[in-house]
C-alpha cells in the first residue's frame, strides 16, 4: 500500500524553523547561508528576524525553481543549466512579495518573548543605537537595540523543544493539554476564501475608536464604560476588532442588497438582514483585517508618551499569570487624560507624527518612492 504523500489543506509547513534558525543563527553557525556572528557578542531581535526572512524568501524561490525544473524534465525537456537555474532563482526572488511569507514580525517578538521566559537566551548588556534614535535624534522615547545570546540552558535544550518552545512554558492552558487547546480553538474558527468584489477597509481609526471607547460613548456598539474606571489595552483591542468586524459585515450585507437590487429582486427584510449579517460575522476570517496586535500595542505606546492617556491605578491579574507566569505585566487600566480630551483629531490619528516630527508625511513619501524605484530596478 502506498501512503498519499499529498498534505491536507493548510498542511504546507516550512522548512526553516523558526527556533532551530534563532538557535543556530545565535550559535554563530550562519545557517542557510547568513552571516556567521560571534556568539559571545549575540545579536539583535530585528538582525535575526531580517535574516530569518531572507532565508525563508531563498527557500521558497528555490522551491519554485525546483518545481518548474520537474515541468521541464516531465516534459521531456534538458533541466536547467547552473546560468539558467540561477537566473530564474533570482528572478523568483525579486517577484515575491514581502509579506508573503507567513512569518510576521509580532509573531517573532512573541516567539522570541517566550525564549527569554525559558532563559534560553539572554541580553549581552551591549546596545546599539536603533534607525529610529538616529533619525530622531536620540529622542529620549526611542529605544535601542539590545543584544542577546544563548545561555547554556539554551544550548543544552532538545530540538523539540527549540521547535516548540510554547508547549515548554505552558504545557496545559487551565486543565486542557496545550495540543487539545488549540485544535479546539481551530475547530471554533470558520474560514472562507473573500470574494473578488470584496474590499475589507477600517472605516475608523485606532485613535478615533480609543478616544471614544475611553469616553464611553460605545463606538460602534461597544460597551459603554465609565470613563474614570477606563480599561486595559487588551481589552480595548478586542473590541476595536470585534467592531471592525460588525462594520466589515454591515458593508458586505449591504452590497448584497445593492446587487440585488440591480437584479430587480426585493431587498432583503429585517429578518433577513439580520440572517445576513450574522452569516457574515460567523464567517470573516480572524486574521482578515488589517489591525493586528503589535500594531495597536505600539499605536497605544505612542498615545501613553503623548500623555493622551494615563493609568488609573487600577490593576487585575492578566490570563497569562493566571496560568504559571506569576511575573507577567497584570492588566493595567487606562483612562483618558486632560491632555488627550483636548488633543485635536489629526493628533489621534497620526501620534506616532506628533511624538516624532522628524517624520513628516514627506519622509514616508520619499520612502515609499525609494522603495517602488529599488524594486524596479531588481
Amino acid at each position: 500500500m502506498v501512503d498519499a504523500i499529498r498534505p491536507a489543506r493548510g498542511g504546507y509547513k516550512r522548512e526553516i524553523g523558526c527556533g532551530l534558525f534563532i538557535r543556530g543563527f545565535l550559535l554563530g553557525r550562519g545557517p542557510f547561508d547568513t552571516p556567521a556572528i560571534d556568539p559571545e557578542k549575540g545579536a539583535c531581535q530585528e538582525d535575526i528576524f531580517y535574516h530569518y526572512k531572507l532565508a525563508l524568501h531563498q527557500s521558497f524561490a528555490r522551491s519554485s525553481v525546483e518545481k518548474a525544473e520537474e515541468k521541464r524534465i516531465k516534459r521531456g525537456e534538458p533541466a536547467f543549466t547552473t546560468e539558467e537555474y540561477e537566473a530564474l532563482l533570482e528572478h523568483y526572488l525579486t517577484q515575491i512579495p514581502y509579506k508573503l511569507v507567513k512569518s510576521r514580525y509580532h509573531s517573532f517578538r512573541r516567539y522570541f518573548h517566550w525564549l527569554k521566559q525559558l532563559e534560553w537566551v539572554e541580553f549581552t548588556g551591549e546596545e546599539e543605537v536603533s534607525v529610529l534614535q538616529d533619525v530622531s535624534g536620540h529622542h529620549p522615547d526611542a529605544h535601542p537595540r539590545k543584544l542577546y545570546r544563548l545561555t547554556r540552558k539554551g544550548i543544552q535544550a532538545s530540538d523539540d523543544d527549540w521547535s516548540h518552545p510554547q508547549r515548554v512554558l505552558y504545557p496545559q492552558i487551565g486543565e486542557i493539554p496545550i495540543e487539545d487547546y488549540f485544535d479546539e480553538k481551530r475547530q471554533e474558527r470558520k474560514y472562507r476564501r473573500p470574494r473578488r468584489y470584496e474590499r475589507f477597509l477600517r472605516p475608523f481609526t485606532s485613535g478615533g475608536f480609543i478616544r471614544e471607547y475611553l469616553m464611553g460613548i460605545g463606538p460602534e456598539d461597544s460597551p459603554k464604560l465609565d470613563p474614570d474606571e477606563g480599561d486595559y489595552t487588551e481589552r480595548i483591542f478586542f473590541h476595536y476588532k470585534e467592531a471592525l468586524r460588525r462594520a466589515y459585515a454591515r458593508d458586505a450585507v449591504a452590497r448584497e442588497n445593492d446587487r440585488r437590487i440591480q437584479k430587480k429582486q426585493e431587498p432583503y427584510t429585517p429578518e433577513e438582514y439580520a440572517e445576513r449579517l450574522e452569516w457574515h460575522l460567523d464567517r470573516i476570517p480572524y486574521k482578515l483585517h488589517r489591525a493586528r496586535s503589535i500594531s495597536f500595542f505600539k499605536y497605544f505606546y505612542f498615545v501613553k508618551r503623548l500623555g493622551f492617556v494615563e493609568p488609573t491605578g487600577r490593576e487585575d491579574e492578566s490570563y497569562i499569570q493566571g496560568l504559571t507566569y506569576a511575573d507577567a505585566p497584570p492588566c493595567r487600566y487606562y483612562r483618558l487624560s486632560t491632555k488627550g480630551k483636548e488633543a485635536p483629531e489629526h493628533e489621534w490619528y497620526r501620534p506616532q507624527l506628533t511624538l516624532y516630527p522628524q517624520f513628516t508625511p514627506e519622509y514616508f513619501a520619499q520612502k515609499n518612492t525609494e522603495r517602488r524605484q529599488n524594486n524596479k530596478a531588481a
